[in-house]
């Protein structure tokens, strides 16, 4: 009987040498093959898609982004900490924004200004040696803070001892004339309290190049006392988390001073309990801080609104900690430390110019615009829907103008303190940094945005890359190494199964089953090839 899964060769052809003489032997093979059954094929894996990725960290910065002295200070101070560059630069960048802030504005074209405060964000998480990087970079401020204040003591003490006098004179006057009857001693004494209000000098105070924290009434009376300068230098979010607490109530937190002494601007304050009147305010913000503390002061809708964290140049070092030798340590020459020392405070205003001197305005040389007119509509462009800005476009639609405040600083140190046109290599150093600064802005925005799976996947993602560079396996990974390698942040296997879904959901991985002899299956990620052959994240 033929079976029904073979059908028969030839019909009336019984025996094999028969059909082999009939058609000939390559003939029978073909019968055969076209007869014999086929094996089902096994399906094909589904291709990988574009992995969205939001854990890996953008490419680190390197110190030579700053020119002359300062790249170098930072570049060999980073070292020394065995933390990536990315650390410093924001820093430094404050410190030069500190030194030219009000002295100086930037002359783009006719008509357009930017002054040069300038905000920096840098995240990292605890344990990164943020309060070593920011006291190394800070120092000279510190110093000429110091010497300032020696300078001025007398003076300031001279000061004060007059102002006391004629107040003490004045009360007098005062109560003399709040007891005479006589109107032409009454008038008398009025003259003389007028002409003593009119001429006691105003107040002197110390000079003060940063504060670490301050209220915004502090703050505003930190501008009135300093000329209109205020700086706020710190390794912790202390100043975002002060107007979050104190201001945060159904009005929101008082933004105006900051937003203010940002664009260089007036502030016009009259309260019950203080005043303060500020012409071209300027304040410059440099903060090192945990991702997750920018997180939770972002949910303030009123710091969206405004615009508060678009301004924030954004610098998200990749991870480092854990990777750090020990024993490794490398100094500071000290004659680099002393240039850049000297550098920074050639830079500082001379404390006993006053508040009324008007800024030094350097524009931009004809090759500088031209750079600049270009990267000014690189942006314009990439702001378009679906353009590389449209992600960041509060930040983006800055960028142009933060571009012009870091080519004047970045003159300033290479030409002193008397430039007298920022140059076409100081224009390039710029555009070339805020180019840089695109990844991280995007980076920083994710971490803002996040909900804490986002936060946990990064997470994983980031763990994962390292590992798989560590090993040189690249296909796969157990959930148990996962676990075990990460068993301080996630307690609970729940936790991180939800960020591995997380991190599946965005084609980063593919969950599978192995089963083992004699033992209970594991669960297998499967890892995209395409996040080590396309970069993905610029």
């Amino acid at each position: 009987m033929v079976s029904e899964t073979f059908p028969p060769l030839a019909e009336n052809l019984t025996d094999f040498n028969d059909l082999a003489a009939a058609e000939g032997l390559e003939a029978v093979r073909e019968l055969i093959d076209q007869a014999a059954p086929t094996a089902p094929a096994a399906p094909a894996a589904p291709a990988w898609p574009m992995p969205t990725i939001g854990g890996t960290a953008p490419p680190d910065l390197q110190a030579d982004v700053l020119p002359g002295v300062v790249g170098e200070y930072v570049g060999k101070h980073c070292d020394s900490l065995q933390v990536p560059a990315t650390m410093g630069v924001g820093m430094a960048l404050s410190v030069l924004a500190v030194c030219a802030q009000r002295r100086y504005t930037v002359e783009v074209h006719e008509g357009y200004f930017e002054p040069a405060s300038l905000w920096t964000a840098t995240l990292a998480v605890s344990g990164s040696r943020k309060t070593a990087v920011k006291n190394g970079i800070t120092f000279p401020l510190d110093g000429w803070e110091h010497v300032s204040r020696e300078r001025m003591r007398r003076e300031i003490a001279a000061n004060n001892a007059t102002i006391s006098v004629a107040e003490a004179r004045i009360k007098r006057l005062e109560l003399q004339a709040g007891k005479s009857d006589d109107a032409e001693e009454r008038e008398s004494l009025r003259k003389l309290i007028a002409d003593g209000k009119a001429n006691m000098p105003d107040r002197m105070f110390p000079p003060c190049a940063y504060l670490n924290d301050a209220t915004v009434e502090r703050l505003q009376m930190v501008l009135v006392e300093q000329g209109g300068r205020a700086a706020v230098l710190a390794d912790e979010a202390a100043i975002l988390n002060t107007l979050a607490s104190n201001y945060g109530g159904a009005g929101g937190p008082a933004l105006d001073v900051l937003l203010s002494g940002h664009s260089g601007s007036d502030v016009r304050v009259e309260r019950a309990s203080r005043s303060a009147y500020v012409k071209r305010s300027a304040v410059t913000m440099g903060l090192m801080l945990q991702p997750d503390l920018l997180n939770e002061v972002a949910g303030s809708n009123k710091f969206k609104a405004s615009g508060l964290l678009a301004r924030l140049l954004y610098f998200v070092p990749r991870p480092f900690v854990g990777g750090r030798d020990v024993r490794r340590f490398s100094k500071v020459p000290p004659e680099l430390r002393d240039r850049y020392a000297r550098c920074i405070d050639e830079l500082m205003p001379n404390p006993m110019d006053g508040a009324h001197l008007p800024p030094r305005v350097v524009p931009l040389s004809a090759p500088a615009l031209e750079l600049w007119f270009s990267f000014a509509q690189e942006c314009e462009s990439g702001l378009a829907e679906g353009g590389a800005l449209a992600a960041i476009s509060d930040l983006g639609a800055k960028l142009a103008g933060t571009a012009a405040r870091i080519a004047l600083l970045f003159e300033l140190v290479v030409s002193g303190p008397e430039p007298h046109a920022v140059g076409e290599d100081s224009m390039a150093r710029a555009i070339a940094l805020c180019h840089q600064l695109v990844p991280h802005a995007r980076a920083a925005y994710r971490l803002l945005a996040a909900d804490e799976s986002d936060r946990d996947a990064d997470h994983v993602l980031q763990w994962i890359m390292r590992e798989c560079e560590r090993t040189g396996m690249r296909e796969s990974i157990k959930q148990a190494d996962i676990h075990f390698a990460l068993r301080a942040r996630f307690t609970k296997r729940e936790r991180l199964v939800a960020a591995l879904q997380r991190l599946q959901s965005n084609g980063c991985l593919r969950h599978t089953v192995v089963k083992n002899q004699g033992a209970r299956a594991s669960d297998v990620w499967l890892i995209n090839p395409r996040l080590f052959h396309e970069n993905t994240f610029l």
